[in-house]
């Protein structure tokens, strides 16, 4: 019922005001306007606008909780990926009274597009995550996030090769090479298994919840908090 599933009913007609790529520019160069990257923490982790915060919530669901700590007197400036999560959080916030909230028109996705296009500042940095095979568009040459296996810095996010854990998270090129495309010794050992041998250890099993974690199992070294 809900594309973007917050658990409450707000009028799309109570969205704030829209902002182009030149008015947002200029809008988040104010050091009293709050920037809020609506997004996931595994996805703001790769790639996000100078200034902002996280939310650092896992599920939209959580999102009200954490917009009732914000300053209702303070300017407010929010983003996300194509705009869909503002379109929503913006109008919960304008249900709750606070009136003082703009969006970036198209999100991360226009943004990038307009920004080539009327060659304007660019003001994100490193990698804009996407959901197909590419899981990531490169916005800039900053790398502002790091390998989960070893440290170093790496935006590249990948899904464990072994079929039954498919884990999401970043993996330099070293690290892939080392543990063959796996997130965890134990994987790599099961991945090196005969394909039929590991079609059997998955039978009658449901789904790994690893699968839903994004970067957060505890195999991870320098996994995302």
């Amino acid at each position: 019922k809900e594309v973007v599933p917050m658990g409450i009913k707000v009028s799309k007609r109570k969205t704030q005001k829209h902002l182009e790529p030149r008015q947002w520019n200029k809008f988040i160069s104010n050091k009293k306007t709050i920037l809020i990257d609506a997004r996931k923490p595994f996805e703001y982790k790769v790639g996000t606008f100078k200034g902002s915060i996280n939310p650092e919530i896992n599920n939209f669901r959580e999102f009200p909780h954490y917009l009732k700590k914000l300053d209702k007197k303070q300017s407010i400036a929010m983003f996300c990926t194509g705009g869909i999560r503002c379109e929503k959080a913006s109008a919960y916030l304008k249900h709750k009274g606070i009136h003082n909230v703009f969006q970036l028109e198209g999100g991360i996705i226009e943004y990038t597009r307009q920004v080539k296009e009327q060659k304007l500042e660019n003001n994100f940095l490193g990698k804009n995550f996407v959901f197909d095979q590419r899981l990531g568009e490169r916005i800039s040459n900053e790398i502002v996030s790091n390998c989960h296996q070893c440290g170093a810095p790496c935006d590249t996010h990948v899904n464990c090769a072994n079929e039954s854990c498919h884990l999401l998270f970043i993996q330099c090129d070293d690290c892939k090479r080392q543990m063959n495309n796996c997130c965890s010794e134990e994987c790599k050992d099961i991945y090196a298994l005969p394909y039929e041998e590991q079609k059997a250890l998955r039978k009658g099993k449901g789904n790994s919840n690893k699968i839903f974690k994004k970067g957060r199992s505890n195999n991870l070294k320098y996994k995302i908090s």
